[in-house]
């Protein structure tokens, strides 16, 4: 592995300087915090839970070393998407990739494609139903290694690991090419890695875990809070350097490390019934039939994408607060149906309400697309969960006391 820069922002070098600075006596380091290369290197070292099955890792490196074509996404939430940083191109996605070319792809690295598919406020379960269309379809096939980092947004409950397996799952069965590495940001109230790690070692993928380490260097005053942290969640610019640090230490393990060999992915899934397959719904299908109603205009006021600056889901169903007629109705056959929703945004004029979602004529809650404090954030909710397809009848409409104000399904997901 070759170094070709002493200086700067290069990511993994740490590791190559680490050993010059030791045989020239230098104190020089190039990593961000005013510790000991080598306490360092141990902190890099500590965040490795597991390079799980490597066969798949490795031939995405070498493909890399040989000049093929390889191709990177990132799946997540706001750290992921690159939150902190004064520049979002400063978050640990974007300096991974360009350590990544940097150390291992020939000449200027131009055989490395990078997408960066976070969204912040979104969990595993939202994850699984914009996957094709945020990284499959933006890359124009499946990625050679995907990181999928949800562990600061996802709660612990059963929805939200079901929704973080079927990522995983899908990933490594749509092609045998994909290596899935999962990432565990870190948050001052922890993260969610303990529910996690079981699926993980399930899939035999590689495991960092950088929570346990900010926590130790925190207790021991290592750094502090604020050279790590820029709020309760979101990394400093250094803090981002940790994580892509930690991610090409795993490669630097990898590479040093003898190939395993080829596994096949488990034919049993951990969480069940699961929502492997989904699919997410825009318009009418071979399964779905929509009429949207009073649901009937496009919400250009949805998450924006900080990378395009444009909304992630053009293809809502919005009913603004003048609008007037029937409510939302789908028929639909699925086994699963996930339902997003926004939360309006504070600071807009336009007033949100509540909304009732029936399905087969039965209630199953009301939400509130105006809650406090929203900033046009997405809520995911399980409304059908069975064990098989089936055939359902799903209806949405205001609450009453909502039917003057506005409401945006922003997104659906089923599978069969």
């Amino acid at each position: 592995m070759k170094i070709k820069k002493l200086f700067g922002m290069v990511l993994g070098a740490s590791i190559m300087m680490s050993c010059a600075n030791a045989a020239s006596g230098s104190s020089a380091s190039s990593h961000p915090f005013k510790i000991s290369d080598s306490d360092y290197q141990k902190m890099m070292n500590d965040t490795l839970v597991s390079t799980g099955n490597n066969y798949r890792l490795k031939n995405a490196l070498e493909k890399i070393k040989n000049g093929e074509k390889v191709s990177l996404a990132t799946l997540g939430g706001s750290v992921t998407e690159g939150a902190g940083p004064e520049k979002f191109t400063d978050g640990y996605a974007y300096q991974f990739f360009r350590a990544l070319k940097a150390e291992y792809a020939p000449g200027k690295g131009e055989n490395l494609v990078f997408d960066g598919a976070g969204l912040s406020g979104t969990p595993s379960q939202l994850g699984i139903v914009r996957y094709k269309q945020d990284v499959v379809d933006v890359l124009g096939g499946n990625p050679d290694i995907l990181i999928i980092e949800f562990a600061v947004n996802d709660g612990g409950d059963d929805f939200s690991a079901r929704g973080f397996e079927a990522l995983v799952r899908d990933a490594l069965l749509a092609s045998p090419d994909t290596a899935v590495i999962a990432l565990y940001s870190a948050a001052t109230y922890g993260n969610t890695a303990a529910q996690k790690k079981p699926i993980a070692s399930h899939y035999q993928i590689p495991q960092v875990d950088i929570l346990p380490v900010v926590k130790s260097a925190l207790s021991k005053k290592t750094f502090s809070q604020k050279d790590y942290y820029t709020d309760n969640v979101h990394p400093t610019k250094s803090g981002h350097q940790f994580m892509s640090d930690s991610l090409m230490n795993l490669i630097s393990t990898v590479d040093k490390a003898e190939k395993d060999a080829q596994v096949s992915v488990p034919e049993d899934c951990i969480k069940t019934p699961s929502f492997s397959g989904m699919k997410m719904i825009t318009s009418d299908d071979e399964n779905v039939r929509i009429s949207a109603g009073a649901f009937n205009k496009k919400d250009t006021a949805t998450q924006t994408l900080k990378k395009t600056n444009k909304g992630d889901f053009p293809n809502n169903w919005y009913k603004s607060a003048s609008s007037k007629g029937e409510s939302f109705k789908m028929d639909i056959k699925c086994k699963n149906l996930i339902l997003t929703y926004k939360v309006q945004g504070s600071w807009l004029s336009e007033k949100f309400g509540s909304a009732e979602v029936y399905v087969d004529g039965k209630k199953v809650d009301t939400y509130d697309g105006g809650a406090a404090n929203g900033w046009n954030n997405c809520e995911a909710r399980l409304i059908i969960d069975e064990k098989t397809a089936d055939q359902h009848t799903v209806e949405i409409k205001m609450a009453p006391g909502s039917e003057s104000k506005g409401f945006t399904i922003v997104c659906m997901g089923y599978s069969l």
